[in-house]
């Protein structure tokens, strides 16, 4: 993976942590708010950029919980945390989240983006995951 532990504007850094561990039993979660997200900061390697990502739902949790706090999520790249400047996918349907891990080109992100966002958009929303992971 090319994630590197680190920002995360809107909820602790604990979630970055637990969602960057390599452990889908463990996973972040943040307060119910609107549009709850999550920023990790990606090392660059040899300058490449974001080809693909890939997010876990966590598996601890029932499948009813799960399914609210992912559904319908979108995965962002940008310059800065929280920059919603070129869209990867999503907003994600329950049926492809409840298959396993959710993984999505990102072949318009041809720019070096150094930073990847995961959103739940709408009104008191929990965002909740297993893994982040980056290529």
């Amino acid at each position: 993976p090319r994630m590197s532990r680190g920002h995360s504007a809107s909820f602790a850094k604990k979630f970055l942590a637990k969602v960057t561990d390599g452990k889908s039993k463990t996973f972040g979660k943040s307060k119910k708010k609107t549009n709850p997200w999550v920023s990790a900061k990606v090392a660059l390697e040899n300058q490449q950029p974001i080809s693909s990502v890939t997010v876990t739902p966590d598996t601890k949790n029932k499948p009813s919980k799960t399914k609210k706090y992912l559904k319908g999520f979108e995965i962002w790249v940008g310059k800065k945390a929280g920059e919603k400047a070129v869209k990867c996918g999503g907003p994600f349907a329950w049926s492809k989240i409840k298959k396993g891990p959710v993984t999505t080109p990102c072949a318009a992100a041809k720019s070096k983006h150094r930073y990847v966002t995961v959103i739940l958009p709408g009104t008191r929303k929990t965002l909740a995951f297993g893994e982040i992971e980056v290529r």
